[in-house]
């Protein structure tokens, strides 16, 4: 099972810090929505989320890293920051070009200065998903 935010390796504080930077750098796309970022420790693997969402979950787009950190030399909170660099540049590319630049659903071997990573995304409508279910259980 996952660690979410182990403290010893990385700062809440901090990424909520790294959460609200992304969101005055990108303001101008935004559109009432926000960044989240999540960071998770297994089996020495860094995993992290970082999610682009709007208040009523109609728009909630999750792009998801993770690196075995002590394979590519790196540190857990290096790992985990460089993860979030990255992703940070996918978002500029993604945002940029009128959110046409899409992350497959399944992991993506990447490479980037010289690290071996992995990453995937999926935009999801939630509410539309909630509505659903509750529409399937008035049926059954």
């Amino acid at each position: 099972m996952k660690e979410v935010n182990e403290m010893s390796w990385v700062n809440e504080d901090e990424i909520l810090e790294l959460s609200k930077a992304m969101a005055t750098k990108y303001q101008i796309y935004l559109q009432g929505r926000w960044f989240d970022i999540e960071c998770a420790q297994d089996q020495g693997a860094i995993y992290v989320t970082t999610t682009l969402r709007n208040k009523d979950e109609s728009f909630v787009y999750p792009v998801e890293a993770r690196v075995l950190a002590q394979e590519e030399g790196l540190k857990a909170r290096e790992a985990a920051l460089f993860l979030v660099d990255y992703i940070d540049a996918y978002f500029e590319d993604y945002l940029g070009c009128g959110e046409e630049l899409y992350l497959p659903i399944d992991w993506q071997n990447m490479n980037y200065d010289a690290v071996s990573f992995q990453m995937r995304g999926q935009i999801l409508n939630l509410k539309v998903e909630r509505m659903a279910d509750r529409l399937l259980e008035v049926v059954e």
